[in-house]
């Protein structure tokens, strides 16, 4: 996968929101992935119900790797009983689903290694706001059809992804 550069901060995901998740690979990636699994981690303070191990939840199992994008909705797709909060401490992790959770730490010559991002959660207010403007009012849309924050992501998403690749 590729790897974004150091300059870039882990990137921020709006709550109640849908995330379009994209990625590429770099040239020493030999044989991708037919399936992926996007798998993400609350941040440090939450555990497995009755144990003392990180919580994690699907994303999206055994996806088709073969558009290199996954569009997350933040609701439907959170943890199990859980809702996701502001704040710093999440990560999110992609592997190849033949490969599987336990092997995807393992290096195989030529197929994508494990993949982890770290990122934020916030939530827009936006809505709360005294000056009518609307949730989805976007002030770029007028000069630019596409908007710099998603085009900024889709790169670094791509950049680092396609860095892990082996």
């Amino acid at each position: 996968m590729k790897t974004p550069p150091q300059s870039v901060e882990s990137p921020l995901f709006e709550i109640a929101s849908t995330v379009k998740l994209q990625w590429d690979y770099d040239n020493n990636m030999k044989k991708p992935p037919s399936l992926i699994t996007i798998r993400g981690q609350m941040p440090s303070g939450y555990f497995q119900p009755g144990t003392t191990k990180p919580l994690y939840w699907y994303i999206a199992q055994n996806v088709s790797a073969s558009p290199k994008a996954y569009n997350w909705d933040t609701i439907t797709e959170s943890p199990p009983g859980y809702t996701l909060r502001e704040g710093t401490g999440y990560k999110l992790y992609i592997y190849d689903s033949d490969i599987g959770w336990e092997n995807s730490t393992h290096v195989y010559p030529g197929k994508l290694f494990q993949f982890m991002l770290p990122f934020s959660m916030y939530n827009s207010r936006y809505s709360q706001s005294n000056d009518g403007v609307p949730k989805n009012y976007n002030p770029n849309a007028g000069s630019r059809s596409v908007s710099v924050a998603v085009g900024a992501w889709t790169a670094l998403v791509a950049a680092v992804l396609a860095a892990f690749a082996f």
